[in-house]
């Protein structure tokens, strides 16, 4: 176990990649770099930017455990939601939980979309800490946490949850909010596979896309080199974050086993409750009913990676060395590099969307988000 009070404050230093300042946009005289530098100090300014873990939570799974645990905690960063049940052009639905200004919000209120891990919700910490930190010092700002289908008490009605590359229903409801609210900025964030789904979107539309801005924190990169690490059979695969995601999935199944089987593809249910991993899981549910020929297509055809080329607007992106879920050999620097929109922000420490810090076990994420949210908005 490494003691933080023993180790140099450079080995905290936040560490960022991106393309050379020559070719990077420039908006209002500044470039990309130079806008982060200015407005987001704590993440981007080489004087200022640091994440030190606390001495007691130095390690990237302690971190992750702890934030698992704040999942229940409401207290200090309680947040009311207003529900709307968005349905989409197949007849599926996903609850949509606003937050902040909503029904004296002005048509050019900046509206902030936050994309949660799979079968994340409105209630998960990440998301709870965010809004609370944006409340505070981006207070015109309202959010919209798009949630997947048949999460957070809103019921499957089609055969089709959702996988770690949909972004068709991110499409449809971005879509959707254009057209009602067409002169709102919109910024999107996206957390683990949320994030994944967020940036693959991002480069699928290319130029077309109806954000403004966009920022990706804990995110794979490559689901299916991914995959396959969690999938080794080490201790913390078998019983921690393998397992654990491997038991959400079929919980989502089991709860939803009569929309699921109603469909006209035929699935094996004892083979889907049964399931071992994830790979087997995809292999009997969620790649059939998406299409694909096998887990493994699905996974690379899930990958955000292959469209980080064709990324148009500034997008950040926040990982941890030690995150035990997203690993450290999927993040794509080089094609990072080559885009001039983005800008890669790698930390020593910080676990799983967790970065917890000092002896207070503050969250450090939620105030590099809002500072970049504010960055953009102000970068016309």
């Amino acid at each position: 176990m490494v003691y933080t009070a023993l180790l140099p404050k450079s080995w905290f230093r936040v560490q960022l990649t991106h393309a050379s300042e020559d070719k990077q946009p420039r908006r209002g005289g500044k470039t990309l770099i130079e806008q982060l530098r200015d407005r987001c100090p704590t993440l981007a300014n080489p004087a200022k930017a640091y994440y030190v873990p606390p001495w007691h939570l130095p390690q990237g799974d302690m971190q992750t455990i702890y934030l698992y645990t704040q999942h229940f905690k409401p207290a200090g960063c309680a947040i009311e939601y207003e529900r709307e049940i968005f349905e989409f052009a197949d007849g599926g639905k996903a609850g949509i939980d606003w937050a902040l200004p909503r029904k004296d919000a002005g048509p050019s209120t900046p509206l902030i979309i936050l994309v949660p891990g799979i079968g994340g919700t409105s209630y998960d910490y990440y998301a709870r800490s965010f809004i609370h930190n944006l409340r505070k010092q981006l207070p015109e700002c309202q959010v919209a946490v798009l949630q997947s289908r048949g999460c957070n008490g809103v019921e499957l009605v089609t055969p089709k949850a959702f996988h770690g590359g949909l972004t068709d229903d991110l499409r449809e409801f971005v879509e959707h909010i254009a057209k009602r609210l067409p002169d709102t900025p919109l910024i999107g964030i996206g957390f683990s596979l949320g994030a994944n789904i967020l940036t693959k979107y991002v480069g699928e539309e290319g130029h077309s896309c109806r954000f403004h801005a966009a920022a990706s924190v804990c995110n794979p990169f490559d689901i299916d080199m991914t995959v396959n690490k969690m999938s080794q059979p080490t201790f913390k695969n078998r019983y921690l974050y393998a397992a654990a995601l491997t038991r959400s999935l079929i919980a989502m199944f089991t709860s939803n086993q009569k929309a699921i089987m109603a469909g006209d593809i035929e699935l094996d249910a004892n083979a889907i409750r049964t399931a071992r991993n994830m790979t087997e899981f995809n292999e009997a549910y969620t790649a059939r009913v998406f299409g694909y020929g096998s887990a493994k297509e699905l996974n690379m055809s899930g990958s955000c990676v292959q469209h980080i080329k064709n990324i148009h607007i500034p997008m950040l992106f926040i990982n941890a060395l030690d995150d035990p879920m997203c690993y450290k050999q999927t993040i794509p620097i080089d094609e990072i590099k080559q885009n001039p929109n983005l800008v890669l922000a790698v930390t020593r420490h910080g676990g799983h969307l967790a970065y917890f810090g000092g002896t207070g076990l503050a969250p450090w994420l939620p105030p590099q988000l809002t500072q970049f949210v504010g960055a953009m908005l102000e970068w016309v």
